[in-house]
């Protein structure tokens, strides 16, 4: 099957785009199917894009890219999510990796965050060297990090590092003297965060478990800090052989090499102020006994990852000094 075959039925093929870009117009390319999604060409502002028709509170989530950027554009009085590539250089190389978010997003049902996220994934798995971490590894790494680097400032080394339980099966991330911590870091511009199992958000025993959701952005060249730049500022800050022994050995547990550091090029900042929730009451979690309690057959469910928005949740408990005072720490970066 041919490259034109095989794009054509839903797609403007890859010669014809190449004639359009030749052309030097602006183009705009409908692709057929729902919701309405588009292709087009800007030369002018050297922007090949694609649009979307969204609702007005859609998520635009960020790239963590040079050359590939999102935004929310209003056409027609609707809201529609815009992702864009800037460098000319990379259209013909881009227009494919387009076209498949929008089947993503018309064909696989996907929302375009998803579509785009999915997209994403796919193509930094394909890229990825050997050892290489994935973003989203990269970026809940760099969350658990700020906390420790918080935790140092009010626990002191030895105990925070002690705390820091790195990527240990079944295990919250961290265990404090009197209640546990999972963290939560997302790059999106809503407080949202990916649940992994439906154990994660159970609490250990009788100790209150509290969630510290984190948001970060991109930053700028001169602001922010890399991975391996955290990773560094913690070492620094760890006195003795046993501490900065027990902080290499969670931080290998948790995926991080030495040697890939450098390929994680990527500058993080905090977007907003981190804050915490008690992971009790009404906070929204799925757990075994609730479903089982509903006659769910949890021997059918090998496998469960969910999303929970905690966005403007009120939360009813006090947030810990403890808590309070490590959180700190992320307005250092």
């Amino acid at each position: 099957m041919t490259q034109e075959s095989s794009i054509d039925k839903r797609h403007v093929s890859a010669e014809s785009f190449d004639l359009y870009l030749e052309s030097r117009v602006p183009v705009i390319l409908p692709i057929q199917g729902n919701p309405e999604v588009f292709i087009f060409v800007e030369p002018a502002k050297s922007e090949l894009g694609l649009r979307v028709r969204t609702g007005s509170d859609s998520e635009t989530p960020e790239t963590g890219l040079r050359n590939v950027v999102t935004r929310s554009a209003s056409r027609d009085g609707l809201a529609n999510l815009e992702v864009v590539v800037t460098a000319s250089t990379l259209f013909r190389d881009a227009y494919p990796v387009l076209c498949s978010m929008a089947d993503r997003i018309q064909i696989g049902g996907l929302s375009p965050a998803q579509a785009l996220r999915a997209t994403l994934d796919k193509m930094s798995s394909l890229l990825q060297a050997p050892d290489s971490m994935s973003r989203e590894h990269e970026v809940g790494l760099f969350g658990e990090l700020l906390f420790l680097g918080g935790l140092i400032n009010a626990l002191g080394a030895k105990d925070a590092v002690r705390a820091w339980r790195g990527g240990q099966a079944e295990e919250h991330d961290f265990g404090l003297p009197s209640l546990d911590v999972e963290v939560k870091t997302t790059t999106g511009e809503r407080r949202s965060h990916w649940i992994e199992s439906l154990t994660q958000l159970v609490p250990t025993r009788h100790r209150p478990l509290w969630l510290v959701s984190t948001q970060l952005t991109t930053a700028g060249t001169g602001h922010g800090r890399t991975l391996a730049a955290l990773v560094e500022t913690v070492r620094t800050r760890l006195d003795s052989d046993a501490d900065r022994a027990g902080f290499e050995l969670a931080l290998t547990d948790s995926g991080w090499r030495e040697d890939g550091g450098a390929r994680l090029v990527t500058r993080w900042t905090p977007r907003t102020e981190s804050t915490a929730f008690r992971v009790a009451g009404a906070f929204p979690r799925l757990c075994p006994e609730a479903l089982r309690e509903n006659g769910v057959p949890l021997d059918r469910i090998p496998d469960v990852r969910y999303r929970v928005d905690l966005e403007g949740l009120e939360n009813p408990d006090e947030m810990p000094d403890l808590l309070a005072t490590a959180i700190l720490f992320e307005g250092q970066i």
